[in-house]
């Protein structure tokens, strides 16, 4: 059978009447369900006990766990009619995962073309006034012992 599988994850809430030492095992049926019909688990988040923002079943606590996994589109429903039986999962869902990829940010957001825009020339440093003007440093010389009248 040639198909493409496609990752997924599967959120689940586990009763809270199970002792927490059975909560692994629980974790485990969901594992063997999913391998059975030819998926491949890719990350286990073990449950832990959390409130509840709403009653389920009148209780207001319940172990959440989730389970990544990749799997064939066509084995999802037989997954969703297995766990149904269990009577230790509340509930569940089955998503597929999607991972965003990063935005690339630009270097510089701001920038902007400097075609067509009128050049404007950088302040000119002293240094090269003075380079450019015609007096040296014998005429500032002259010039100083007339102004001190040396």
């Amino acid at each position: 059978m040639d198909y493409q599988p496609k990752k997924y994850e599967i959120g689940y809430l586990v009763s809270p009447a199970v002792a927490e030492d059975d909560v692994a095992r629980v974790t485990g049926i969901i594992t063997r369900i999913i391998g059975e019909l030819e998926g491949t688990i890719r990350h286990i988040k073990e449950p832990e006990k959390r409130r509840l923002a709403y009653y389920i079943e009148n209780d207001r606590l319940a172990y959440f766990g989730y389970t990544t996994f990749s799997a064939d589109p066509a084995a999802l429903h037989e997954i969703e009619k297995k766990l149904k039986f269990e009577k230790e999962i509340m509930r569940s869902l089955i998503v597929e995962e999607v991972i965003e990829e990063k935005k690339a940010h630009p270097f510089r957001p701001n920038w902007r073309s400097t075609e067509g825009m009128a050049r404007v020339e950088a302040p000119k440093r002293e240094a090269e006034v003075f380079a450019k003007s015609d007096t040296n440093i014998e005429n500032i010389d002259k010039r100083l012992d007339e102004i001190l009248g040396s």
